[in-house]
């Protein structure tokens, strides 16, 4: 198994501006865990379609779901991903599913 080191991170100090942007952003780290990639499996990908697939990848972190940290991006080999579910495997794992950006 290849674990990898993850930072799990909540944006804070937004402000918005006169023309409803949010301005000001910073990151403020939660924890810091290690992950580890986690594949589709074949009806996934039936149930859900190929767009989300390609355009998602889960990871699994050994952190208990009763003990996840609030957080919207996880940071995974440098690269800041924006959590879009978190998946409850008590009691010994939470799978967290990120927005990938594939260079």
């Amino acid at each position: 198994m290849i674990w990898k080191r993850c930072q799990l991170q909540l944006i804070t100090g937004q402000t918005e501006d006169d023309l409803g942007n949010m301005t000001g952003e910073s990151w403020q780290t939660v924890q810091e865990t290690v992950c580890r990639l986690t594949p589709w499996t074949d009806e996934q990908i039936a149930l859900e379609g190929r767009e989300v697939t390609r355009n998602e990848q889960r990871v699994v972190t050994p952190i208990p779901f009763a003990q996840f940290p609030s957080c919207t991006h996880a940071v995974i080999d440098g690269h800041r991903q924006k959590i879009t579910q978190v998946i409850d495997l008590s009691p010994r794992y939470t799978v967290i599913q990120v927005d990938v950006y594939k260079e």
